[in-house]
C-alpha cells in the first residue's frame, strides 16, 4: 500500500489548525515538530494508510456500527519495533461513530483542538475501507479483526521518528472499543 504522506494536503488543516480555527501565534502541539504533527494528524484521521485505486466493496460494514473510541493509538517502526510513538499517552483521543448504512463521522482531539471526517466506511475484504468526503481526500484502509467488543485495525503509514525531516515507514494500531 502506499504511505500515507501521499493524502498530506486535504489533511494539514487538521493538526495545524489552517482553517482558521487556532491562533497561529501559538503551537497547536507544543513539543512535537510540525511534520510529526502532519503524519500523526493523518494517520488518525486517515486511518491508516492510502490505497491506490478505488474498489468496489464486497462486504457490508456492520460489525463496525455505532459508537468507537481508541484505547489505543500506536505508531511502531517497521525498521525498528523497539521504536514507538503511544498517542494516547501523548494526549490524542480519537472516537468514530459509524451509522448502519456506513456513513461514519471520526473526531480526532488532543492538546486544545479538535478536527473531524465525515465519509463513508465500507469492507472489503480483510479492510476497513474509509472514504472520506468532508473534507474530501483519498480512500485509506486498515485490516481489521474483531476481539471480542473491540474492532483492531492495523496499517501501513510513514513517520519521522526521530524529527529529521524524513518520514519511515511504520505501522498504526488502533485498538477501538465501544463508546
Amino acid at each position: 500500500m502506499a504511505g500515507l504522506i501521499r493524502a498530506f494536503p486535504p489533511y494539514v488543516f487538521l493538526v495545524t489548525g489552517g482553517l482558521g480555527f487556532m491562533n497561529c501565534d501559538r503551537p497547536v502541539f507544543p513539543g512535537i515538530s510540525f511534520r510529526r504533527r502532519v503524519v500523526v494528524g493523518l494517520a488518525l484521521i486517515g486511518a491508516l494508510g492510502c490505497a491506490g485505486d478505488p474498489t468496489e466493496p464486497v462486504l457490508d460494514p456492520s460489525f463496525m456500527v455505532g459508537e468507537w473510541l481508541a484505547e489505543s493509538l500506536v505508531i511502531t517502526s517497521s525498521a525498528d519495533p523497539g521504536t514507538f510513538l503511544d498517542l494516547r499517552a501523548e494526549g490524542a483521543v480519537f472516537t468514530i461513530s459509524v451509522q448502519p448504512s456506513g456513513r461514519y463521522t471520526a473526531i480526532l482531539t488532543g492538546f486544545g483542538q479538535s478536527n473531524s471526517e465525515i465519509g463513508k466506511l465500507t469492507v472489503d475484504g480483510d479492510q476497513v475501507v474509509l472514504m472520506p468526503e468532508l473534507p474530501p481526500g483519498p480512500e485509506s484502509r486498515a485490516v481489521w479483526e474483531r476481539v471480542g467488543a473491540s474492532v483492531i485495525l492495523v496499517g501501513d503509514t510513514q513517520f519521522d521518528f526521530n524529527g529529521g525531516g524524513t518520514n519511515e515507514p511504520a505501522t498504526l494500531r488502533q485498538v477501538l472499543i465501544p463508546n
